[in-house]
């Protein structure tokens, strides 16, 4: 796990997993999606079982679901649940009680924000920025 901060998003597998999240929810329905994004995780080698991945992810999927306007009951409920249980704090634990506390408080802002009415849906619009194969000048 690459991670550079306590927040939803300050870590490597939020960052890599968003243009997933964007494609999935732009190409399918919220539930085809989910099921698309959740096979993809899982192929990608990651499980309940490595519960610092597995918060990255899920976290992340909820933040941006809840941003968009898409959170369904089914993904609010199992983040809260893994926030109230405190599922995925030993890593943090180990890096120090100062890192501790401050996803601890990162974590519940995040549940308060989970609880609240989320916005209007929004468009969601796939990440297609591809690098050019030539040169200018070339053709």
């Amino acid at each position: 796990m690459g991670s550079w901060g306590a927040g939803i998003s300050g870590n490597d597998t939020a960052m890599d997993l968003r243009s997933e999240y964007q494609a999935a929810f732009y190409y399918f329905d919220v539930e085809t999606a989910l099921e698309k994004i959740d096979g993809y995780v899982r192929k990608e080698g990651f499980d309940e079982s490595d519960e610092g991945e597995w918060c990255d992810y899920y976290y992340s999927l909820a933040d941006f679901m809840w941003k968009k306007g898409i959170l369904t009951d089914g993904v609010r409920d199992r983040a809260i649940e893994m926030i109230d249980s405190g599922f995925g704090l030993d890593i943090w634990e180990e890096t120090g009680k100062a890192a501790l506390k401050e996803r601890k408080k990162v974590l519940e802002k995040f549940r308060e924000k989970l609880c609240t009415p989320q916005p209007a849906k929004k468009k969601i619009k796939p990440n297609v920025h591809l690098e050019p194969i030539f040169n200018a000048g070339d053709i």
